[in-house]
């Protein structure tokens, strides 16, 4: 189980259009950046106080692509745990070029996201929703930041992601946690699609650019 927690897919996108896509959201959408230090205090109580137990959680930043709050202005965090009010996932302003592309070609993906896991940052061991797989995208790679994965006896598997191109599938229904040990940031891309559209993910051939 754990050797294939991790997987690389059989098609890419060009780097350089990831890399232009993140530099227009840091120049141009700061305004719509989900962070800590801005917005800590609009999630709920017990999240709050849960982040709050390992400073190094409080960390990673990044934008909602899709955000499930009423009011697509408000900086959306990355998980469902917002104190504004909440509606079913849809594309914001963030949602263009590349990204729907991408959204094109594969209809049945949802969720999507930029996310910067910087020097030190962590996201706590967890298992997300049983019906879903997660992809990433890596657009800037730390190369000593890690994904960790435990299967049901305890036994470990840590795996690291190339910033080629590449896109991998993470099966985040086994218990994972992410965890940067180098000086620099990791950045990528992330959606989700339910378990049952993997055949046709795995149709996907070729570069995208």
């Amino acid at each position: 189980m754990l050797a294939n927690a991790v997987t690389r897919l059989n098609f890419s996108v060009k780097l350089d259009s990831l890399r232009e896509y993140y530099h227009t959201l840091v120049n141009e959408y700061d305004q719509l950046k989900w962070c800590w230090d801005r917005h800590g205090n609009e999630i709920t109580q017990e999240w709050r106080e849960r982040m709050m137990l390992d400073q190094s959680t409080l960390l990673p930043y990044g934008w909602a692509i899709q955000s499930n709050l009423v009011d697509p202005k408000v900086p959306c965090p990355p998980y469902n745990i917002s104190t504004h009010p909440r509606c079913e996932y849809r594309n914001t302003e963030l949602a263009f070029g590349l990204v729907t592309t991408l959204q094109t070609l594969m209809p049945y993906t949802y969720r999507w996201s930029l996310v910067v896991q910087p020097a030190g940052g962590k996201v706590s061991r967890h298992v997300d929703q049983g019906d879903e797989y997660t992809g990433h995208i890596p657009i800037y790679e730390a190369k000593q930041s890690v994904f960790k994965f435990w299967d049901l006896e305890g036994n470990r598997k840590d795996f690291t992601m190339s910033a080629d191109g590449g896109v991998y599938l993470v099966d985040t229904i086994i218990e994972h946690e992410t965890e940067n040990y180098d000086v620099d940031d990791r950045v990528g891309l992330v959606f989700r699609f339910k378990r049952d559209m993997l055949p046709e993910l795995l149709k996907l051939q070729g570069q995208i650019s």
